[in-house]
């Protein structure tokens, strides 16, 4: 399927921009007091912002950062979005880290990159010695002290950002896939492609320009925060209040008091935990008329009663660290539960054969999906077998399974490396998701398959129950049973009290693996 987006009236569209820094320089000429970022009670307007990029840009200016990779440590804070447009603006190459790895997650991910200097809050020092010394890093500079502090440049005189700006072709950005298995690869993005990734969300959910208040609680250092609190708020000239962690009280608490109208969302564990909450009846939410989601399966359940509490649909997007977005539903369509929507303009998605790839499939088979568009990667890092294996002629192979609906949306069956084969038959854990997540008693789950010496594999699940709620393995099975067929009926069903995450709060499969090896 391709370029079967509804054009918009182009007034929707931001300005052309040839990189991140020249659409910061828009948003800073034209909303110069406008709020850019609200963050623990702190805010800072477009113009200090702009002051604080240009005077942090000149600083690491002096480490020569055209062509050269940056690591950044640091959790969402007004820092940390200044950081990253001060990089841009020095010429450098962001490759962000989340706050929550370890010293051993975060040594072989920075001795792969070999950065030129590395930004952290003091907190993160101790934790980023090591790879200090091992990268060869000429320098390790500690954010909010001494010369990168930003009461230096906040209010004082208006500085101008640095020219020239970067162009288009110019590398910008590292984003690590999954981090679940193996060391993490690192997706080449250049300024064309953020920039692209920003106006085809904006595009298909309609944001206005300098009208709204985003929220963002996921971490900028992976994909979806970056966009929500990087891209999207300064391409269309508006707000953001940006969380420094996941909190389901903090977040419907920061939703009222700063009438947030646009919500990042992200994975539905995040909607499943605001939904607990006691007070989300009684709170106001009366100016939040845009929720956006990702990263997992949205069941009806979740998707209905966050309508009915809040009024609000969730528009549910498909992407992944080497292109977003994919697919996404679009504002002014209600949103079709179990699809992740159509195509988004400019891009190709085809659904090609498991085992010969130049076999494109027809509308309700499952085949894996590949992909191509402006906002894809260019590049792994260092990693050309691999960049190879993944981009062929052009094209991304994405390892995702699924099909076109009878509506020409985009259905995702399951990962390809997750498929199970069970005596024979392909099973696709996602599906056996979908399953578990309808029992009225099940918060939360995930299926897998497990090796087994009669059948080749069988699968294994696991399920979080709700507040209150009971139920017990054998009553589950017995669900599964009245509603698959008998080969896909999971062989285990381990209750506990909550599914590990990544960090990117979706749901760690590779752990619970290991917790399912550990009880056979």
């Amino acid at each position: 399927m391709t370029d079967n987006f509804p054009h918009f009236n182009a007034e929707l569209y931001s300005p052309d921009f040839e990189s991140a820094v020249q659409m910061l320089a828009y948003a800073v000429e034209n909303y110069p007091e406008r709020t850019a970022i609200i963050y623990e009670g702190d805010q800072i307007s477009y113009r200090e912002y702009g002051n604080c990029v240009a005077g942090m840009a000149a600083e690491l200016a002096k480490f020569d950062l055209p062509g050269e990779r940056v690591v950044m440590l640091n959790p969402n804070s007004i820092t940390s979005a200044v950081a990253a447009y001060a990089i841009w603006a020095a010429g450098g190459q962001i490759a962000q880290l989340n706050p929550l790895y370890t010293e051993r997650e975060i040594n072989p991910l920075v001795e792969e990159i070999k950065p030129k200097i590395i930004l952290c809050g003091s907190e993160f020092k101790a934790r980023l010695l090591p790879a200090v010394k091992k990268s060869g890093a000429s320098d390790l500079l500690i954010l909010d002290e001494g010369s990168l502090n930003l009461t230096h440049w906040r209010d004082g005189a208006d500085v101008s950002l640095p020219t020239p700006f970067p162009n288009g072709d110019d590398p910008a950005l590292f984003l690590f896939t999954g981090g679940t298995t193996g060391v993490p690869k690192g997706a080449m993005h250049n300024h064309t492609s953020l920039l692209m990734t920003g106006r085809l969300l904006q595009a298909s959910w309609r944001v206005e320009t300098g009208q709204e208040i985003f929220m963002n609680v996921a971490p900028q250092s992976h994909s979806w925060g970056m966009c929500s609190s990087i891209l999207m708020p300064v391409l269309t000239c508006n707000t953001v209040v940006t969380l420094p962690k996941f909190h389901p009280q903090l977040v419907l608490d920061e939703l009222v008091h700063h009438n947030v109208t646009v919500f990042a969302g992200g994975p539905a564990a995040i909607y499943n935990a605001i939904l607990t909450l006691p007070d989300l009846v009684s709170a106001d939410l009366s100016q939040l008329h845009l929720c956006f989601g990702g990263g997992s399966i949205f069941n009806n359940e979740t998707v209905n009663n966050w309508r009915q509490v809040t009024g609000n649909s969730i528009y549910v997007a498909y992407g992944m660290s080497e292109m977003a977005p994919i697919a996404m539903h679009r504002t002014g369509q209600e949103p079709k539960v179990g699809t992740v929507g159509l195509p988004v303009y400019r891009s190709e998605v085809q659904v090609v054969d498991l085992e010969n790839s130049d076999r494109i499939l027809p509308d309700g088979e499952n085949g894996e999906f590949r992909i191509k568009g402006p906002n894809m990667l260019s590049t792994y890092w260092n990693r050309p077998e691999e960049t190879a294996n993944t981009v062929r002629d052009g094209w991304i192979y994405t390892g995702d399974i699924g099909h076109f609906d009878e509506d020409g949306m985009v259905v995702i069956a399951d990962r390809k490396k997750d498929m199970a084969i069970v005596g024979g038959y392909n099973v696709f854990p996602r599906e056996i998701d979908e399953i578990l997540y309808a029992h009225p008693a099940i918060l939360e789950a995930a299926a897998l398959g497990m090796p087994d010496k009669y059948r080749g594999e069988v699968i294994h699940a696991f399920a979080a129950l709700r507040p209150g709620a009971e139920a017990n393995e054998e009553e589950i099975i017995e669900y599964c049973r009245q509603n698959l067929a008998k080969y896909k009926v999971p062989e285990k069903i381990n209750i506990i009290d909550a599914l590990p995450k990544t960090p990117a709060n979706k749901i760690d499969k590779q752990q619970l693996r290991q917790i399912a090896l550990k009880h056979d």
